[in-house]
């Protein structure tokens, strides 16, 4: 059905069809979906062309493939591999039925239109948009707390090393609220910084600069 790394359960053999056609209640569709859910975990598909041209380094940090493609699934049936085929078309309307209205959803890839398009179709959702061609070669800022955004930072170079990368801290949060500058020239030159963030965000930030 598919294949999962250590740290996922498997799949039994009764979420998942053995025919080389699915029907649109095939269980291992619903077996899918629960699996693309999973918070932390990484699914993937391959078909025989995928298989071929695949980065088995990032495979292996996929907590689970799927298998589609009619010819892939007969060369496993015939190596003595019993196999479900699924595909992201037709799992992924299956995650979305179990989806709350208003629930955050990022699609990265595709040229600008087709991607506004996509999110059209999906309203119910909070959907953002990320052309996967031209949206992420420039100037990528990170604004996540300390430790966790030069993870993010890191992989986002890896993956797109042509880029400009840099970390911001609190600032997109900062940009977003004020007109003009968050903080006030006089506010920098008296490096009152600290004040400032703690008078307008006390609950958060009083103990990271006091204790």
């Amino acid at each position: 059905m598919t294949h999962q790394s250590p740290n996922a359960g498997g799949l039994d053999q009764s979420e998942a069809a053995s025919a080389v056609g699915a029907s649109a209640d095939d269980p291992a569709f619903d077996a899918m979906a629960q699996r693309v859910l999973t918070r932390g975990h990484a699914t993937t598909w391959l078909n025989h062309w995928s298989l071929l041209h695949a980065d088995f380094r990032a495979l292996a940090r996929m907590n689970t493939i799927g298998f589609d493609g009619t010819l892939l699934q007969m060369r496993l049936r015939a190596a003595g591999h019993e196999v479900a085929r699924t595909s992201a078309d037709l799992v992924l309307p299956h995650v979305f039925s179990r989806l709350d209205d208003g629930t955050r959803i990022t699609l990265i890839g595709a040229v600008p239109e087709a991607g506004e398009a996509a999110a059209r179709r999906l309203e119910r959702f909070d959907v953002q948009v990320i052309d996967g061609y031209d949206g992420l070669r420039r100037l990528v800022i990170v604004g996540l707390g300390a430790g966790l955004q030069e993870v993010v930072a890191s992989v986002a170079l890896g993956l797109v090393p042509e880029a400009s990368v840099c970390t911001a801290g609190g600032w997109i949060d900062q940009y977003a609220r004020a007109a003009d500058n968050y903080f006030p020239d006089w506010v920098h030159a008296a490096r009152l910084g600290w004040a400032w963030r703690i008078a307008h965000e006390p609950k958060r930030l009083t103990k990271r600069y006091t204790v």
